[in-house]
């Protein structure tokens, strides 16, 4: 026996099949716009465009200081009541002269003896002499100096005085400017860099995801970030850091309609579903009505209710946008081929990728509205990366780079597709590093 209490919705749905039931003609006409929600790409950019010059500020900064605050140590010198001493030092930065009542002056005398003509005679040598003697010459007496202590006055005592006086028993050493042997070598570089790059993907033996593939098309992507580089040897230097990459796709051909939710109301918290290379679409906004002709868009809707596709709907879009943002930590080895002032560099590594954000957009200009999210793509991943590249060297501390780079995917973006997706890009890198 069919028990009807429990089983109440399905007789209001059985009885109620064939009813429609429309509204009056008026109410589309009081039905309010779609809300969108504004792009935050340029939001991001400029974010990490302003840390990036932050960053590169703070150590031009740092450099300035450092190098225009360097302490003077001045020599301080005086002549001592008793003795004698000799002294070399520099006296360019010294204050006036000024005298004080301690110091003594010490006067030399010199006693010359009188200057005897020198006239030069043939030498005569006797006949039993050997023929290879040699002749000498008469040498002139040498000149005496002789130290004679004079009357000291006080008006006539001088102090060099090149900086400060303390007590007499501070060593002098401490005072001494520091005599540099050459210049300082500059092993370490901080830099700021940003690049625009261009992914690909190959299919592989795999039908199905080579027309997915097909049907999608790569969206241009950027990476942007700081990095902290030591010098291992002239041409050898081990660079790493930490940037933003942002990589996507534009799934075409897929009709986006707003205003579902007006006419149709479910607790899921998707109703359509789009297959891609690099997962499942769901959408999260159920105000929208997905629609393609390539199988690839599937819905939760069942094929008794009412067809979503005579409602009257507004189109916000004909595509979807895949949005993946991954935060990255690199380990790059750079090798100098040419060390001059327009050098050339060779430089290879790996980096380390943490998902940060998934996200699905429709819509055109600034104006998008969010679609959900990419389910199935994978929180973590690897990649390989080979450059070339081109650095001028604008002074002996900063530095312009310009690297064209190509970027690998070791491990595979989606975990629905494995590792028959695993793409590839290549990005122009360029930006500034200081040596320091």
């Amino acid at each position: 026996m069919f028990e009807r209490e429990p089983n109440i919705d399905i007789v209001f749905r059985n009885g109620l099949k064939n009813l429609e039931v429309l509204p009056p003609a008026d109410i589309w006409d009081n039905i309010p716009p779609m809300p969108v929600s504004h792009a935050r790409l340029r939001v991001i950019s400029g974010i990490a465009a302003g840390v990036a010059a932050l960053v590169s500020l703070t150590f031009l900064a740092t450099w300035y200081v450092r190098n225009n605050n360097a302490p003077l140590l001045l020599s301080e010198v005086t002549v001592p009541g008793d003795g004698l001493q000799g002294v070399k030092l520099d006296i360019m930065g010294a204050t006036p002269v000024s005298r004080t009542e301690e110091a003594r002056i010490v006067r030399f005398t010199t006693h010359a003896a009188p200057v005897v003509p020198v006239i030069e005679t043939a030498p005569e040598m006797p006949a039993d002499e050997p023929a290879g003697l040699i002749a000498s010459a008469d040498i002139p007496p040498q000149r005496n100096m002789t130290f004679e202590p004079g009357t000291v006055f006080p008006d006539e005592i001088t102090v060099i005085n090149a900086g400060r006086f303390a007590g007499a028993d501070e060593s002098l050493m401490a005072t001494m400017t520091e005599v540099k042997t050459g210049p300082v070598e500059q092993r370490f570089l901080v830099g700021a860099s940003m690049s625009p790059s261009m992914g690909f993907s190959r299919s592989g033996q795999n039908s199905r995801l080579s027309e997915l593939i097909n049907s999608e098309k790569s969206r241009p992507a950027y990476s942007t970030g700081v990095s902290v580089g030591y010098r291992i040897s002239d041409r050898l230097t081990i660079q790493s850091g930490i940037g933003l990459a942002s990589i996507g796709q534009t799934i075409n051909d897929v009709n986006v309609y707003a205003g579902l939710s007006g006419f149709y109301a479910v607790k899921s918290s998707y109703l359509y579903s789009v297959e891609t290379a690099s997962g499942v679409i769901l959408a999260g906004n159920t105000d929208l009505y997905l629609t393609d002709s390539k199988d690839r868009v599937s819905t939760l809707i069942q094929g008794n209710m009412a067809d979503p596709s005579k409602y009257k709907l507004t189109q916000v879009g004909s595509d979807i946008q895949q949005v993946f943002r991954y935060l990255e930590l690199p380990v790059m080895l750079r090798y100098k081929l040419i060390d001059r002032k327009v050098g050339l560099n060779l430089s290879g590594g790996v980096s380390y990728g943490l998902l940060v954000d998934n996200s699905a957009y429709t819509g055109e200009g600034t104006d998008q509205v969010r679609v959900g999210h990419t389910e199935g793509v994978s929180m973590h991943n690897l990649s390989s990366q080979l450059g070339l590249g081109m650095e001028y060297n604008i002074s002996k501390k900063l530095t312009f780079n310009l690297e064209p780079l190509v970027r690998y995917y070791v491990t595979p973006l989606s975990d629905i597709s494995g590792s028959l997706y695993k793409p590839y890009s290549l990005g122009f890198w360029s930006g500034f590093s200081f040596k320091f």
